[in-house]
This record gives C-alpha cells, sequence and structure tokens, in this order.
C-alpha cells in the first residue's frame, strides 16, 4: 500500500510525496521507495490528489514488477548531481537573470568535471560529502590559464620556414611575420605546432610552451560556493540529502567563511558630496529631465539599476508617496531585453520617496503628459527610464548617462549600485534601525546589511558606557 503525504512549498504549490514499500531487484531485501510529485499544472487540491492517487498505484505496481522481473534499476527518487543541476537549471532560467543562468552551468559543469576525476558523476547526490566539495574549492587555488594557450620562440627559425608560404596557407598573417624570428616572441600555441608539423621541426628545438596562470579573486570563489550552496539546498528540499555539504566549507585556510564583501567609503558619496551631487543634479536644464530622476531614484531610495529600469508609471503612487518594485528590467547577449520578477522576495517591496524626489516626480509626470494627452490611462505602458522621445531605454545606457554626469561635472566616479550604496549608507550613519534599512534595501535579510554595511554604522561606545553609568 502507497504512503502518501502532500505539504505546500514556500510559494504555495502543492507537492506529493508517495513512498512504496517493496523488495529491492538486486538484493531481495525489503526498503522504501520514494517519489516527489510536484502541482506544475496548477490543478485544485481535489483534482490533484485524485491525480497522485493513481500515480501512487502506478508506482507500486511499478515496484512490484521491478522485484518480479528482476530488473536491476529503479528510479528512487535520489538524484545524481548532474540530473539534478539540470532540473534546477531550467527552473531559474524563468526566475533569475540570464547571466545568473550562465555563470550557474558554467559552475555546475565545473564541478560535474570535477565529480568525474574522483567517480562521483554517476553516484546519487548523497554520496557527495564535505570533503568532496572542499577539494573541489581548493582547486580554484591553482588560478586559471589567461586567454588561448601560447609558445615562446626559444632561437630563430631555419631559413626553410617560409613566411610567404605560411600567409598563403593561412598558417599565420603576412602582418604577424614581422618579428617573427626575434627570441621571446609568443605566439599561440597552434600556430607553433602548425609550423612545426609544416616543415618538419620539432617543437622543444624552437618553442616552449607557456602557461600564465591567473590566481582566481576571492569573490568568484565566493560567487561560485554561493551557486553550489543553492544547489545543494534544492536536494535539501526534497529530503535527498539531510545536511548541505557545501555549508561546511570554508574559503581560504584562515580567512574564515565570509561570504560578503563590505563596501569601501571609496565606493559611496559621503553626506558632504551627496548634497553637493544633487544640488548638480537641481543644476541641469529641463531638457534633461529624463537622466535626472533615475539618477535621483538610485541614490534616494536605493533601487538597483535593474529595478530603476523596470519601473512603469503604474508603480509609483504620487499620493502616498511611495515606489512600487514590481520587476527587473535586464539585457543579455543572447536574449537581448527581456524583463523578470525582482531578484529575490524581499527585494519585491515599497520604499518611500522623499519629500523633494516627489515635487520632481510631479513635474516628471507633466513632462509625459505633454507628449501623451491619454497619459494618465497608460500608465502601465511608460517606463519611468526612457528616451527623451518616451521610450525605454537600453538598460546599459543608465550607466553611461551617470559616468557622463560625473566627469562633466567633476565628481568622482560613484557606479550606479554605488548610488545604491551610498544610500544605504548614509541611513545607517543617521541612526536609521537596521531592520528599516534592510526591508527599504530589498535584502533577505538585515545579516546580510550588517556585513555589508555595518562600518558606517556610528560609533556607540559613548551610548553604552552611559546607560552602565545610569546603574550607579
Amino acid at each position: 500500500m502507497a504512503y502518501i503525504q502532500y505539504r505546500k512549498t514556500k510559494k504555495g504549490i502543492l507537492v506529493a510525496r508517495i513512498q512504496v514499500s517493496g523488495k529491492d531487484p538486486e538484493t531481495g531485501e525489503f526498503k522504501v521507495y520514494p517519489k516527489n510529485i510536484q502541482n506544475d499544472e496548477g490543478l485544485t487540491e481535489a483534482k490533484f490528489k485524485k491525480k497522485i492517487t493513481i500515480l501512487a498505484a502506478e508506482f507500486e505496481n511499478e515496484v512490484a514488477n521491478a522485484y518480479k522481473d528482476q530488473m536491476a534499476y529503479i528510479h528512487t527518487g535520489v538524484l545524481t548531481f548532474s540530473q539534478l543541476a539540470q532540473e534546477w537549471i531550467s527552473s531559474i532560467n524563468a526566475h533569475q537573470s540570464h547571466n545568473y543562468y550562465l555563470r550557474a552551468t558554467d559552475v555546475t559543469n565545473i564541478f560535474n568535471d570535477y565529480l568525474k576525476t574522483v567517480g562521483l558523476d554517476k553516484r546519487p547526490i548523497s554520496d557527495i560529502r564535505v570533503r568532496d566539495v572542499q577539494l573541489f574549492i581548493n582547486s580554484f587555488d591553482k588560478g586559471y590559464t589567461k586567454g588561448k594557450p601560447i609558445a615562446k620562440l626559444k632561437k630563430p627559425l631555419p631559413g626553410k620556414v617560409n613566411f610567404r608560404e605560411l600567409d598563403r596557407e593561412k598558417i599565420i598573417t603576412r602582418c604577424s611575420s614581422y618579428g617573427m624570428n626575434n627570441e621571446d616572441k609568443n605566439i599561440l600555441l597552434s600556430t607553433a605546432k602548425a609550423i612545426c608539423d609544416r616543415y618538419g621541426l620539432k617543437f622543444n628545438s624552437y618553442f616552449e610552451e607557456v602557461t600564465e596562470r591567473v590566481p582566481y579573486s576571492p569573490e568568484t570563489i565566493k560567487g561560485y560556493r554561493r551557486i553550489l550552496r543553492t544547489l545543494f539546498n534544492e536536494a535539501v528540499r526534497y529530503e535527498w540529502i539531510t545536511k548541505n555539504p557545501v555549508c561546511a566549507t570554508k574559503i581560504g585556510a584562515t580567512k574564515g567563511n565570509i561570504t560578503m564583501r563590505p563596501i569601501e567609503e571609496k565606493e559611496v558619496f559621503s553626506i558632504k558630496e551627496t548634497q553637493e551631487f544633487i544640488k548638480m543634479l537641481d543644476s541641469l536644464p529641463e531638457e534633461y529631465i529624463h537622466r535626472k530622476i533615475p539618477v535621483k531614484i538610485m541614490l534616494l531610495c536605493g533601487l538597483r539599476t535593474a529595478e530603476v529600469c523596470g519601473l512603469r508609471w503604474s508603480d509609483i503612487d504620487l499620493e502616498k508617496g511611495i515606489i512600487n518594485v514590481n520587476r527587473n528590467r535586464l539585457t543579455s547577449r543572447e536574449r537581448g531585453v527581456y524583463e523578470k520578477e525582482p531578484k529575490s522576495k524581499t527585494s519585491k517591496r515599497s520604499v518611500p520617496i522623499p519629500a523633494p524626489l516627489l515635487e520632481d516626480l510631479k513635474k516628471y509626470y507633466k513632462w509625459f503628459e505633454i507628449a501623451d494627452t491619454n497619459f494618465a490611462k497608460k500608465l502601465n505602458q511608460y517606463y519611468l527610464t526612457c528616451t527623451i522621445y518616451r521610450t525605454p531605454i537600453y538598460p546599459q545606457s543608465l550607466r553611461q548617462w551617470l559616468v557622463s554626469i560625473e566627469e562633466k561635472h567633476g565628481f568622482k566616479h560613484i557606479s550606479c549600485h554605488g548610488l545604491r550604496h551610498t544610500y544605504c549608507s548614509i541611513l545607517l550613519s543617521q541612526n536609521v534601525p537596521i531592520q528599516t534599512v534592510s526591508r527599504y534595501m530589498g535584502h533577505s535579510d538585515s545579516t546580510v546589511t550588517l556585513q555589508v554595511y555595518a562600518h558606517f554604522i556610528p560609533d556607540t561606545q559613548e551610548k553604552v558606557i552611559d546607560a552602565l553609568d545610569k546603574l550607579f
């Protein structure tokens, strides 16, 4: 008899876990076979449970027939790493940015190649231990080969090497032949081997292979680790493993397991610099209003670049003075410009608008009305970040606008994300509660805010001493 257990995911999707007791086809011993089925079709609860009852009976017959026919394999619901990675990557493609999708694909492929070297690529994911993941992370200490493999010329090539022939045969170009016989000349390894094959030369007599290795930055390794941790969390959620082996790993021998980098002061505007920057923005001619407003929103509301580009006028509540963050507008080489939901659940948020910016937005609203008399009925069609023709901009243009403004008016370079950092640092320096700042920043947890921005919080040593002195 099949045992069925129902639960709901964080998104409220119903999931059924079917467990069937049967005999192992190989050993003949009794064991439990689990199977998870998610209500991806959006069925009602009653219809989904009716469907599960039928599938449970089919799964029970499948288990019984497997033993009866002495089958050597039956799907137990515990996948290999590559199988889980394929499922996870296909799911994040719809919810994460395309760049994150590509990065996740690269990391999972690299890790799966590593598993092949240790014989774990075809084993259940539950067989992967902390030490296996730690050795994988440690392998990045060796760095990576920069660019394509190259070869260095040890001595001049013999006279029979004809560069005109090599040019005609497209082994090298005519231009690259100039200075070819200079010692220590570097060329592509593949080109050096082609020259040796063409004239019957011994590669080691004239060339030596040069490997230029570049160390991975700590942030890159941390990024790889975060992706693996998220992936293994899926295995924990499906109850294929009880603990995430990535969580116990460390980056560096003595550096601890810190995944967030504190923001340095040079990456943000100080309060005085912020005041001067806003004053400069306010002095810009009216024709630049479509550039000024998005920059001000990043600085005074702490929105991410993609969030600002995704803002439509229907997201702005001028009466309550609130910006509702509902979407990201991104770009990638493969997909072009596209939209998706915010980075995380907490990224979908409402942020208060400062009074001066609210007045600017009201003027900006009228600027749109000039071009379209029916603008009030089309708020969901117009983006805030736009060209002078009121059409949505290419997301990368916002960064170019900011750089142009900073250079023209003599300000130090602060990136678009640096304006968001400035917003957070100013709030913390003015003793705004950390929970409030974290909520407006859209962080998943106030711990994230503390790890990155703690040094912007004023020193409270005197308050501590005063509070204790009152006891006496």
